[in-house]
């Protein structure tokens, strides 16, 4: 029963700081939401900031899960693993619909509670995609030439930006959608960026 009431507060809690920012959903809105006692957030989550943390964790492990399959995958070329690394993106999006506003929310209006953690899993992909690329360009797969730390910025961007931009990007353009459209996307896009960063003479 203490787990039921404790993924339901998540659960709620999820939706409505992705729709309404954290500082405007209270604590009683999140109970009566959650049909739980005022206190049970108190007692699960040391408060509101605690519950806050418990939604940001749940909406981005799925990318340290990733990365650490992807990185488990020694044998694989660089290029291989940025490509394993760009085809879970969609799923991943697929799975938390509100992971991009939140992403985007601390990006850009950073809370006390929930930059450190966004901090720290963005960190990580970079971290990944650096060393990748380094990989990448030491065993002639990329550019010699290739600015490391733009190129990662790039891919981050080219990856992700879509699906933080994609209420406003489908009123612009004619986006197809369908159930495996998401997936389409980023698998163009990555080809698009690897024709920027391939050494022409490993293709």
């Amino acid at each position: 029963m203490e787990n039921k009431t404790r993924v339901k507060l998540i659960e709620v809690a999820t939706e409505l700081f992705a729709v309404k920012g954290f500082a405007a959903v209270s604590v009683r809105e999140l109970s009566v939401a959650a049909q739980v006692n005022v206190s049970a957030i108190s007692y699960y989550f040391n408060g509101k900031e605690g519950l806050y943390e418990a939604v940001l964790t749940a909406q981005l492990s799925p990318i340290l899960q990733t990365l650490e399959r992807v990185q488990k995958n020694d044998s694989s070329s660089p290029v291989a693993r940025l490509t394993l690394y760009a085809d879970q993106i969609a799923h991943i999006h697929a799975q938390r619909p509100f992971m991009s506003r939140f992403i985007y929310s601390e990006v850009t209006n950073p809370t006390e509670y929930g930059a450190p953690i966004i901090e720290k899993h963005l960190s990580q992909v970079y971290q990944f995609i650096d060393v990748t690329l380094r990989e990448g360009i030491a065993s002639g797969y990329l550019r010699e030439d290739l600015n490391v730390t733009y190129a990662a910025v790039s891919l981050v961007g080219i990856l992700n930006f879509y699906f933080i931009a994609k209420p406003f990007v489908s009123k612009l353009f004619p986006l197809t959608e369908h159930t495996d459209s998401d997936s389409e996307y980023v698998a163009h896009a990555f080809r698009v960026y690897l024709h920027g960063v391939m050494n022409p003479s490993a293709t």
